[in-house]
């Protein structure tokens, strides 16, 4: 793997070849641009849509807040025992039993579909970014451990995320 050699001022020169550098005003505002596109698009018009309808049903409601009180639990339990426990056995059958009364409900079904797909829309912007400047600035491709404000920015390891 050949190393590019940075010129004056820290930017690679492959790099700096290529284009003149753009402002920093002017990516915000083309970040903006980018974000203005997904709220306005036809997957965020299906996600308030099917969000509007959840919020009209309360069962569904009240079961999306006891499968996130049980994955939580479900989570925490996993982080302190073993796999095989049975607290941490008895924490997963109860998660997949609220998930089963949730896919009963096809609103609920809908909301939940509608929200993946959104999440997978803005996930991908950021894997393109991610992906298209990995060969030219040292980016960090998973997520950050603890505050950031580490030894190299790798974090502290302090837990305040």
């Amino acid at each position: 793997m050949s190393m590019v050699e940075p010129v004056a001022d820290g930017v690679p020169a492959q790099a700096a070849e290529r284009r003149q550098p753009v402002d920093r005003v002017l990516l915000m505002q083309m970040a903006s641009d980018i974000a203005r596109e997904i709220a306005t698009s036809e997957i965020a018009r299906r996600y308030w849509q099917a969000r509007r309808k959840m919020e009209h049903h309360e069962r569904a409601q009240a079961l999306f807040e006891e499968l996130k009180l049980k994955k939580n639990t479900s989570l925490i339990l996993q982080q302190r025992l073993s796999p095989d426990h049975p607290k941490v056995l008895l924490a997963e059958l109860e998660v997949h039993e609220v998930e089963q009364k949730l896919q009963e409900i096809p609103v609920a079904m809908q909301y939940k579909e509608a929200q993946a797909e959104l999440n997978d829309l803005m996930q991908g912007v950021v894997q393109v970014l991610l992906a298209r400047l990995a060969g030219e600035l040292p980016v960090e491709v998973g997520p950050r451990q603890g505050c950031g404000r580490g030894h190299g920015g790798e974090g502290c390891g302090c837990g305040r995320g």
